[in-house]
């Protein structure tokens, strides 16, 4: 256990540094470059969420269309959130476009109208690749970095939400299309 007078003498070292004090024992590089890695993810998931919930035009299929919108707008979140965190531990969040698709661990793609099922398919890989990210992620930091671990925690809360709805969502779709005369998203 410290005492008080170590605490404050290394609380006065390197200032500049905001959050980040001695005690913190993260690789920071390594941390950021994870967390890079997860905001990058985030914002291609966003993207290819908000392009699939555009092209959701069957009056049947605008729940699903609100849902995506709405883990789009999650997704945008979780993203400022581990900018906001990486900055914190004094680096910059990459944003940059030409590299976002190379850093995310989801792969963008789109479908026409009326491809719900493939929609949805693809959405739910998108959103369980996320999830297993973020638990190897949660697991690495483990307790050098409880504030990060808190973050990437929450995320896969959020994360596993949206699975178990895309997962009840990818069921609906195979059931309307095993029916004959059934079109999917009609």
């Amino acid at each position: 256990m410290l005492r008080t007078r170590e605490v404050r003498d290394r609380a006065l070292f390197d200032l500049d540094d905001g959050p980040v004090t001695p005690s913190n024992r993260v690789d920071l590089v390594a941390t950021t470059r994870l967390l890079n890695v997860l905001l990058a993810s985030l914002v291609v998931s966003s993207l290819q969420y908000e392009q699939h919930a555009i092209v959701v035009r069957a009056p049947s299929g605008r729940p699903l269309a609100e849902f995506l919108f709405a883990c789009a707008d999650a997704d945008r979140g979780g993203a400022r959130l581990l900018a906001a965190r990486i900055r914190q531990l004094g680096f910059a969040g990459e944003y940059d476009p030409q590299h976002l698709s190379a850093r995310s661990r989801v792969a963008f793609r789109t479908f026409g109208d009326g491809d719900l099922a493939g929609i949805v398919t693809q959405n739910l890989v998108g959103v369980r690749i996320l999830v297993q990210t973020l638990q190897e992620a949660v697991r690495w930091i483990g307790n050098d970095d409880p504030t990060s671990r808190r973050l990437l925690e929450r995320l896969l809360e959020e994360k596993e939400t949206q699975a178990d709805e895309l997962s009840a969502q990818s069921s609906q779709q195979q059931a309307a299309t095993s029916r004959p005369g059934v079109r999917p998203g009609t």
